[in-house]
């Protein structure tokens, strides 16, 4: 029985060993792709700043000035407009850095053996350091404003949380599907702008005409963004259902990702 015991603790150790160092290997990697990304540029990091902000500025001279678009009431439109395209470009930045991961890092996979379900993992990390830097400007631009922050404002962790399950779930499908499909990367580019306009990033959910509304909820960006947004700017009001249901989409992505990763993943030696 002591053995049984023995044996069962060390292999506990083991596994709490291994999960240690894979953690490290994807903060390791990931550190290294905000390097890459920023190191031969000569503003750097800054365009993790200027990128989002030169967006808003040109879409809110467009949407609000020309095609009268509001956001939340009371809530100047190009605040409104860099809150949600904060949250948007975590979610989209995020599957145009993993779908090239495995392909960009072929010498890598061939030179070294570890779980490659890392490398979209890390890509998908190495976007929070971008969205931490948006997050600043945007405390920035409230203070500006004088916007003050929702009053249920301990809701946002979980939704992020919730966020990049999802994300990482459909990380590990683009990933692994632009192995064997090379042109992947040209058609979600497409997709994710698509996706932008029928997510309330630009517009707020109550701008939908009733009967598309009900529709919003098979998307869980979308609500998630609406639910981040007002958390941040609005009301704060987070209906249950709605975020029960998309943790359950998000949550079932995450697994179907991990699937397709699985079972593609073999067929990654004999491509690259």
């Amino acid at each position: 029985m002591s053995k049984i015991s023995v044996s069962f603790v060390e292999e506990k150790e083991h596994m709490r060993h291994r999960l240690t160092r894979y953690c490290d290997l994807v903060t390791g990697l990931a550190l290294r792709d905000v390097k890459m990304r920023y190191q031969l540029s000569v503003l750097g990091l800054y365009w993790a700043v200027l990128n989002p902000l030169l967006m808003t500025a040109v879409w809110s001279f467009v949407f609000s000035k020309i095609f009268r678009a509001e956001g939340i009431k009371g809530v100047p439109y190009v605040v409104f407009l860099f809150c949600g395209l904060t949250f948007w470009n975590l979610f989209s930045n995020s599957l145009m850095t993993a779908v090239n991961c495995l392909t960009g890092n072929a010498s890598l996979l061939s030179k070294l053996y570890f779980p490659r379900v890392i490398l979209p993992t890390s890509s998908v990390m190495a976007r929070l350091v971008d969205f931490a830097f948006s997050l600043i400007v945007l405390a920035i631009l409230m203070v500006i404003y004088r916007v003050t922050p929702g009053c249920k404002l301990y809701w946002l962790p979980l939704l992020i949380v919730i966020e990049l399950v999802f994300t990482l779930g459909l990380a590990y499908i683009v990933s692994a599907v632009n192995v064997l499909y090379r042109d992947l990367g040209q058609i979600l580019s497409v997709l994710l702008t698509l996706w932008l306009y029928i997510s309330p990033v630009i517009y707020t959910l109550e701008q939908v005409p009733p009967g598309i509304k009900d529709y919003f909820i098979c998307n869980p960006v979308g609500e998630l963004i609406y639910m981040e947004v007002n958390v941040v700017l609005g009301s704060g009001v987070v209906d249950p259902a709605a975020l029960g249901v998309t943790a359950l989409i998000s949550a079932g992505v995450f697994l179907l990702g991990l699937l397709v990763f699985r079972r593609l993943e073999s067929a990654f030696a004999e491509v690259m």
